[in-house]
């Protein structure tokens, strides 16, 4: 049985968010005074000039989400069981300039049960696009109260965006190339830091093969963006908590599906925005070198919908989408 993810009526994730994210600033027991240092568990930190940093992490994720036809009728329940390892290393050229290299082995299993049908099982699994980023530090709070950091990022599309059948695998790539530019600006006080992020992200054209060759979809570009909103509370020198919070504006995004033996048809993907929230309890295993997070995200995720313009009675919307995430990552320095 899925549960209805809503709020009550008045009460927005984004909002409830803030008010969790900020509650550490009204306990009077914390130092606000500004801190120079550099923890590899907080939001702000940047590897120091010469210093190698790593990050291991791995990800299980449960979405699941209802079909709609075109006249609003159930179709189908879906759900699925993700797996993901994620490694990340990051170099400091300098103090202020970093640059990070970080990819993912991803392995899914996706369930589609039509409504009054059996289930069906699908299976993806590989490498996603690795990730390459520069940051540059172009202040810093040791000389002007506060960091603002400038971002950029590449993903090269290095493996093929394949979708599943029921008796072959799919893979996990997303088909194309995307780059993301971005700011931060953030603050690191004894007891607590705030980290404000914006990105856009342009996802250039990709293209998704069908297992048994029968069709190719085309995707066109667009566009996304984000703003987060990253904080951490430092109870004690070992332990520390980290509260996050994002939303992500997804443009509509136009495709083709040329099919072998019809005439292609037009389609458009509506995505619907996403607002996330993470809590990530941290612990120093060894003390500026080694820690060990736990952490869990959910998604408060909009309706989306999949309009085919050839054939509109082919149209679907997707509601009641719900993720809830668990993670495990150990962050540590070499030198």
């Amino acid at each position: 049985m899925k549960i209805k993810n809503k709020l009550p009526r008045g009460l927005n994730p984004f909002a409830l968010g803030l008010v969790l994210l900020f509650l550490p600033m009204a306990a009077g027991a914390f130092d606000f005074t500004l801190d120079n240092s550099r923890e590899i568990s907080d939001p702000s930190y940047l590897p120091l000039g010469g210093q190698l940093f790593g990050s291991t992490e791995y990800t299980n994720g449960n979405p699941g989400s209802n079909t709609n036809n075109s006249t609003g009728a159930p179709m189908a329940a879906n759900s699925s069981q993700s797996n993901l390892f994620n490694q990340v290393f990051e170099f400091g050229f300098t103090d202020d300039f970093t640059f990070h290299v970080g990819d993912s082995f991803e392995w899914v299993t996706s369930t589609n049960t039509p409504a009054g049908g059996a289930s069906t099982n699908f299976n993806f699994y590989g490498f996603e696009d690795p990730t390459f980023r520069a940051t540059w530090r172009f202040m810093d709070q040791s000389e002007s109260n506060f960091n603002w950091d400038l971002i950029g990022s590449y993903s090269p599309n290095l493996f093929t965006s394949q979708s599943a059948s029921s008796t072959q695998n799919g893979t996990v790539a997303r088909g194309g190339n995307s780059e993301l530019l971005g700011t931060a600006f953030s603050q690191k006080m004894k007891s607590f830091t705030y980290y404000l992020e914006a990105t856009m992200t342009y996802l250039d054209n990709r293209t998704s093969l069908d297992p048994t060759g029968t069709y190719t979809s085309t995707f066109n570009s667009s566009w996304q963006y984000e703003l987060s909103l990253l904080t951490q509370t430092r109870f004690t020198d070992q332990w520390s908590l980290n509260l996050n919070l994002s939303h992500t504006f997804f443009d509509n995004v136009n495709a083709s599906i040329a099919n072998m033996a019809n005439p292609p048809s037009s389609t458009t993907n509506q995505q619907g925005d996403v607002t996330e929230f993470t809590s990530a309890l941290n612990w120093q295993a060894i003390p500026d070198r080694c820690v060990l997070s736990f952490i869990y995200s959910h998604d408060f995720d909009n309706d989306s919908a999949y309009i085919n313009n050839t054939h509109p009675a082919n149209s679907t919307t997707t509601t009641n989408r719900v993720d809830d995430i668990f993670s495990g990552e150990l962050r540590y320095v070499f030198n």
